[in-house]
């Protein structure tokens, strides 16, 4: 039986060193190894095109993978998936979401699977304006600005004047002696109803010190986007951040049976946790083999994974998972997230037609 090659171009992050590892755990989770084999090129921070042009080159010209895969940024993303149109070749790559997405509608050959944090942000604006939260405040750090939440929220709340920002606070690179204090004042001077905080990385972990000493969580409504509560800030954090709630698209707490299969055979191939790169790499394993065996086109029937149904492009070419409140809880001496409530799906966000310049390295790779 001749195996079915699959290329993979995989990017390395600072701050999130294994995600690709994960990456690849769910790739081969969701593929059986005896339909399928890889062809793995890395591709630096995925901030360089013509790197990344060059590296699936390599997987289609000289490996001849039937479709290639992987996590790629937003920049340069118009060239590599032009590339790949004019090469007549498939792409079904996953992203982050942090920028306001490509508009590929209308391209033959390419998918992506998304986590999809703008769109993410935008829900959260409009379910802001839904419960009569009109004054939104912002807090984040010098990188993270950089991205499109603020552009995100932004849009949402003033598509039809229902809401506004009451401010933002940016952390410098260098935090002031006084960061804390600061928080507090900004927060006193603009009376926000809601404070939206978005940090990832070592920001996430300094924010996350902020508030041990100045309380604010328990001051004011704060939502924040999942990578401000990953892991490693809930171990270095116990208790203090309790309340804070949080918009995602996955949390190992989702109840739903797909998800549950999903962690439960994980865990037992890897003998540990999946992480939200885990997640992504299962769906894109599991879309590559629905479209290859339906003769390289997506079928009408639903393609369900961890965070739900697959095929709702729409005419979009991008998924579009279904967005969740969460709270995070304190129970036993341990954080678990406490599922609040499913938002809208049915809001559509814009759409980029040429590639944007929303922040200056890829999210979550290079710094």
């Amino acid at each position: 039986m001749n195996l079915q090659k699959i290329g993979v171009l995989l990017p390395h992050s600072k701050q999130h060193p294994t995600m690709s590892k994960e990456f690849m755990n769910g790739l081969r989770l969701s593929l059986p190894s005896s339909e399928y084999n890889f062809s793995i090129e890395g591709i630096g921070f995925g901030e360089n095109p013509e790197h990344v042009i060059n590296a699936a080159q390599k997987l289609i010209n000289q490996e001849e993978v039937s479709v290639t895969t992987g996590i790629l940024g937003h920049r340069g993303l118009k060239d590599i998936v032009d590339f790949f149109e004019e090469m007549d070749q498939s792409l079904i790559y996953a992203d982050m979401g942090a920028t306001k997405p490509l508009d590929i509608a209308s391209k033959k050959n390419s998918f992506c699977n998304s986590l999809d944090l703008y769109g993410a942000t935008y829900s959260l604006g409009k379910h802001f304006i839904k419960n009569d939260f009109k004054n939104i405040a912002t807090s984040t750090c010098y990188y993270e600005s950089g991205y499109g939440f603020t552009e995100a929220m932004q849009n949402s709340l003033y598509e039809y004047e229902q809401g506004e920002f009451s401010g933002h606070f940016i952390t410098p690179l260098h935090p002031r002696e006084n960061e804390t204090e600061l928080m507090v004042e900004f927060i006193s001077e603009t009376k926000p109803d809601i404070l939206f905080a978005f940090h990832n990385g070592i920001y996430a972990k300094e924010h996350a010190s902020f508030l041990e000493h100045n309380k604010l969580n328990s001051k004011i409504p704060m939502y924040t986007l999942p990578f401000s509560l990953d892991e490693i800030v809930l171990s270095s954090f116990p208790k203090i951040l309790e309340g804070i709630k949080c918009i995602s698209s996955w949390f190992l707490e989702l109840n739903t049976e797909e998800n549950k299969k999903f962690i439960k055979e994980y865990q037992q191939k890897y003998n540990k946790t999946p992480s939200i790169f885990s997640v992504l790499g299962y769906e894109n394993g599991l879309l590559i083999h629905q479209y290859l065996k339906n003769k390289k086109t997506f079928p009408n029937e639903q393609q369900i994974g961890p965070r739900g149904n697959l095929n709702n492009f729409k005419n979009t070419n991008r998924t579009k998972p279904k967005q969740y409140i969460w709270e995070l809880e304190w129970v036993n001496n341990t954080y678990t997230f406490n599922c609040l409530e499913k938002l809208n799906q049915e809001i559509n966000i814009p759409f980029l037609n040429d590639e944007g310049g929303n922040g200056w390295h890829n999210a979550y790779l290079c710094h």
